[in-house]
C-alpha cells in the first residue's frame, strides 16, 4: 500500500544528529602526599574531581584549592598544574575528552569558571555520572561490550549535565556576534567537505580564506574568533570534518581506498593514507580491517 503522507494527523521527529567524540585517559587514582604534577598543556577538555584529601590547581595563573566533591573543569589550552595539600593521600577522578558538536563546544569554550566546589549547580548535575564512570573504570569487565555501552550511556548523562547547566548561562553581546561569525564559518567548512566531489583539490587554506570572506574578516581574524567561540582553529576543525567523513567511508566495503582518497579531494592515495596516519596513528587499510576481516 502506498505511503499517503496527505493522511498524517501528527508527527514528532528527533533531530538528526551526527556527532562524535573521543575519550582519552580516564583514570581514579591516588597519590601520596609529597605528590605533584608540572605545568602543562593539552588540546582536550578535562574533567578533574577530588574524591578523597585536598588538591591545589592551578590554572591559568589562578590557584584553586580542591576539597572531596570540588570539580574543575578545563578548557582546551589551560595551561595547569597540580599539588597535594598536606601530608595524606589523595585521590582523584580525571577524564579528557572532546567532542566536535559545534553547540556543546561553544558551550564548554564560553565557561571560564574552571572551580565548581561540591554542591554547586555543575558538581550537582554531573557527579551522578561521574560516579558511575567511576565504578565503570574500577570494574574488570570494562573491555566488555555491554560494559562499554554502559560507559557510553555515562559519557552521553555527563556531557547532558555539563551542556544542561552551562546554557543557562547568559552571554555577552560581543560573544553573541562572534558566535554567529563563528557558525556561519563552520557552516562553510562542513558544506565544503561534503560537496568536495572526486577530481577537486583539497587546499585546507583556500577553503578557510573563503570562508573568512564569505563571513567578511580576514583569515587571522576568524581564526582567533572560531578559537574563541570552538576551542579549535578552523583548520583543526576542517581536519576534524574530513576525518570524520573518512571514517564513515571506509566503513563502507563498497569503496575502495583510491576511490575515496579521490572523493575527499585528495590528489593521490598515497598522500590520503600519510595524513589518515598522522590524525589517526594508522593506515586507512589498517582501519578498515578492524571493521571487515
Amino acid at each position: 500500500m502506498e505511503f499517503a503522507m496527505d493522511r498524517i494527523r501528527k508527527e514528532v521527529m528527533l533531530p538528526d544528529i551526527d556527532s562524535t567524540f573521543r575519550v582519552f585517559a580516564a583514570h581514579w587514582r591516588t597519590v601520596a602526599g609529597d605528590w605533584s604534577y608540572p605545568i602543562h598543556r593539552h588540546p582536550l577538555f578535562e574533567v578533574n574531581l577530588v574524591l578523597e584529601g585536598t588538591q591545589e590547581m592551578c590554572v591559568n595563573g589562578k590557584r584553586y584549592i580542591q576539597k572531596p566533591g570540588d570539580l574543575m573543569l578545563l578548557n582546551p589550552g589551560d595551561p595547569h598544574e597540580s599539588r597535594v595539600i598536606g601530608e595524606e593521600d589523595m585521590t582523584y577522578y580525571c577524564l579528557h575528552f572532546d567532542v566536535d558538536e559545534p553547540s556543546f563546544r561553544e558551550l564548554l569554550c564560553r565557561n571560564h569558571a574552571c572551580f565548581h566546589k561540591a554542591g554547586s549547580p555543575l558538581s550537582e548535575a554531573v557527579r551522578p555520572a561521574l560516579d558511575r564512570l567511576l565504578a565503570l573504570t574500577s570494574d574488570e569487565t570494562a573491555a566488555r561490550v555491554d560494559s562499554r555501552m554502559r560507559i557510553l550511556s555515562a559519557l552521553f548523562e555527563l556531557f547532558a549535565g555539563i551542556s544542561g547547566t552551562l546554557s543557562g548561562q547568559e552571554t555577552d553581546a560581543s560573544h553573541s556576534r562572534y558566535s554567529l561569525i563563528a557558525s556561519r564559518a563552520a557552516s562553510l567548512l562542513e558544506r565544503e567537505v561534503e560537496e568536495t566531489r572526486e577530481g577537486g583539490a583539497r587546499d585546507s587554506g583556500d577553503t578557510i580564506a573563503s570562508a573568512a570572506a564569505a563571513v567578511g574578516y580576514s583569515p587571522s581574524a576568524l581564526n582567533r574568533i572560531f578559537a574563541q567561540v570552538y576551542g579549535m582553529s578552523p583548520r583543526q576543525y576542517l581536519s576534524a570534518l574530513v576525518l570524520k567523513k573518512s571514517k564513515l567511508m571506509l566503513m563502507d566495503p563498497e569503496l575502495s581506498v583510491e576511490a575515496i582518497s579521490a572523493r575527499l579531494g585528495y590528489k593521490n592515495i598515497a598522500h590520503f593514507s600519510r595524513q589518515f596516519k598522522r590524525w589517526t596513528g594508522e593506515s586507512p587499510s589498517r582501519f578498515r580491517s578492524r571493521y571487515y576481516k
